[in-house]
């Protein structure tokens, strides 16, 4: 495997009381959260751990699993004729479908209904659960007619969700699989731009669409080989849908192919597996590891890693976060305190979804991943609408995926290198110790539990923040409609916005609200991921 990110570290949650010598004590958490790749550990797993947002009586959610999805996803249509749906709702609750059938949900909520028949057109289906409360959801079965670049995007999610991937590796792949992407398509153009790469000129009369396909196969086969077989068939029904001569097929898929392998070969050196020791520093506002699993640093070298356009992951580090004795300390001291705690009473219902929505963890599209689908579905909705417009040309799509990849991947990158850089200690951390952080207005609690389970990194700055502020910026300066997001970790309706902008802002709040970012961490990510946004449309 060539240029793979190996490392994985997925938090679980523990089922008893953890001690340590310090005095520390974690009770069962609600949700885990994670934000980086792979590892040895056990992952998350909805079956065995409870979730917040189940905990509201009368929620009912209702999605098409993500393996049921034959082209994009997250627009609910599908060309398979059997799916399955999967839920959240009260736990332990019986669950009835319109169709006749029941189950119960389990000890977190979740439910599921296997091998539904699809007919053709619409299948409304309505789950209801207790008195009075039903969702239903509206599938379409259809035949896919997505683009090369759109139908390997969704492939990618689907084969990153399938690996049980993290944010960090999710956003290498996705940038090195767009920058291929990009070149492929652009040396098959009749005014090709700047490469991402130097590309040999393609063979005459090949076909872009089959570059792409060709392209992206070669590069997720290499990465994923477990998965060879579904990429096989993925490529097999891409080109019988691209319907190209034999000819510029073939062409176009050994070109596009060439592309990947020389991609490929440069990330390997890109120090993604290069191994980075860590040394804890144990005093007041540094980070050590939390509970209830006490793991240790994650991926500590990703900071280094080499960027896709920046210089290096310091090119716009921010400044120090706020010192331990000062009034702004205190002040995001108390607002995570109060609202991140996992039983708040200050903390709404709807913050409570929210933090949960934008959870992002591995075994589902990932937090980058949800800013390619929601993407994605933007730019399949414009289909067939003015050409003149950059994102309706597949080259205008080429550029803007790899436009938002790159940022997310840099973005990744930056972030780590400034968690890494300050090293300051977790809202877990800060409010069981608060007795030796100098500060008479904050108040120790030595019980207090945060909503998500922390990750093992620093909290400045909020990876989900810098990932969501560079995403954002990159997507409104291309695209002018209102965003949807879809959560894979809280099945039930899309969540729309006014812009990118805006999901974003609220993207970062959820890490609040869960209990394990500071205010800080948050606008310095945003700041930071703005500044990567800005200087990759500035780039490419």
């Amino acid at each position: 495997m060539q240029g793979r990110f190996r490392t994985k570290i997925e938090p679980v949650l523990s089922q008893a009381v953890l001690s340590r010598p310090d005095g520390w004590q974690q009770r069962p958490n609600g949700l885990a959260s994670s934000s980086v790749g792979r590892g040895s550990h056990r992952r998350f797993n909805r079956a065995s751990s409870p979730t917040a947002s189940s905990r509201r009586t009368g929620f009912l959610g209702l999605a098409l699993s993500p393996d049921f999805y034959s082209g994009l996803l997250g627009d609910n249509k599908t060309s398979l004729t059997s799916v399955d749906l999967l839920g959240l709702t009260t736990p332990n609750t019986v669950v009835s479908l319109n169709t006749g059938l029941t189950t119960r949900a389990d000890a977190n909520g979740s439910f599921l209904f296997s091998n539904l028949p699809l007919g053709p057109g619409s299948n409304p289906f309505t789950a209801t659960a207790g008195a009075g409360n039903a969702y239903t959801i509206t599938l379409q079965r259809h035949s896919d007619s997505e683009n090369a670049l759109l139908t390997w995007n969704a492939q990618a999610l689907r084969t990153l969700r399938r690996d049980r991937a993290g944010s960090l590796e999710a956003s290498r792949t996705l940038a090195i699989l767009h920058a291929a992407l990009f070149d492929a398509v652009n040396a098959f153009s009749a005014t090709p731009s700047r490469s991402y790469r130097p590309v040999a000129v393609p063979g005459p009369n090949g076909s872009a669409e089959a570059a792409a396909a060709g392209a992206a196969h070669r590069l997720l086969t290499q990465l994923y080989p477990d998965q060879t077989a579904a990429l096989d068939a993925a490529l097999t029904a891409s080109l019988n849908q691209i319907q190209a001569e034999e000819t510029a097929e073939q062409t176009g898929v050994g070109f596009g192919a060439t592309v990947a392998t020389a991609l490929l070969k440069e990330r390997s050196q890109d120090g993604s597996n290069r191994p980075r020791p860590d040394q804890l520093l144990i005093q007041p506002g540094a980070w050590r590891p939390t509970p209830p699993r006490f793991l240790a640093a994650a991926v500590p070298n990703w900071g280094r890693v080499t960027p896709f356009l920046l210089k290096s992951g310091d090119q716009f580090r921010p400044p120090a976060p706020p010192r331990l004795t000062s009034l702004a300390y205190r002040q995001e001291f108390n607002q995570v305190k109060r609202l991140g705690q996992l039983e708040s009473r200050d903390r709404n219902p709807q913050q409570t979804e929210t933090a949960r929505f934008w959870l992002g963890n591995s075994g589902t599209l990932t937090f980058p991943g949800m800013w390619n689908m929601a993407a994605a579905q933007l730019l399949a909705d414009s289909a067939g609408s003015d050409p003149t417009q950059t994102g309706n040309t597949l080259l205008g799509q080429a550029r803007l995926f790899a436009q938002l990849n790159f940022a997310l991947a840099d973005a990744g990158i930056a972030a780590w290198d400034t968690k890494y850089a300050y090293r300051t200690w977790r809202p877990i951390t800060a409010i069981r110790l608060a007795g030796s952080d100098g500060n008479p207005a904050t108040r120790a609690d030595l019980t207090w539990q945060s909503l998500l389970e922390t990750p093992a990194h620093p909290d400045y700055v909020s990876a989900h923040s810098t990932y969501a502020g560079a995403a954002s910026t990159v997507l409104d300066a291309a695209l002018e409609a209102r965003p949807r997001f879809t959560s894979l970790d809280f099945p039930g309706p899309q969540r729309s916005f006014a812009s990118f902008e805006q999901a974003a802002n609220q993207a970062g709040l959820s890490r609040i609200y869960g209990g394990i970012h500071t205010r800080s961490a948050n606008r310095s990510g945003l700041q930071l991921g703005r500044a990567i946004g800005q200087y990759v449309l500035r780039q490419f």
